[in-house]
């Protein structure tokens, strides 16, 4: 499967940009570094290709941090 999103960083700045292949538009990535960069494209097309998987990581993500969040995400289902 093809990656929905390209890397690229513009001459004047060193921001990286990420290039939505499908949609054709460009969104910083707000990062000069390039591995923090890539970490976040990474992110954007693993969420594009498993987004049941990646809420079921949010949710893990904010029960180690918040058990308020927790319960409210308990009281929905």
């Amino acid at each position: 499967m093809k990656n929905r999103f390209r890397l690229y960083r513009r001459p004047k700045g060193g921001v990286f940009y990420g290039h939505d292949y499908l949609t054709g538009k460009q969104e910083s990535l707000g990062t000069r570094d390039r591995a923090e960069a890539v970490t976040l494209l990474n992110a954007r097309n693993e969420s594009v290709r498993q987004p049941q998987l990646n809420l079921q990581i949010a949710k893990a993500y904010l029960a180690g941090t918040d058990s308020a969040v927790l319960r409210a995400l308990r009281c929905f289902q």
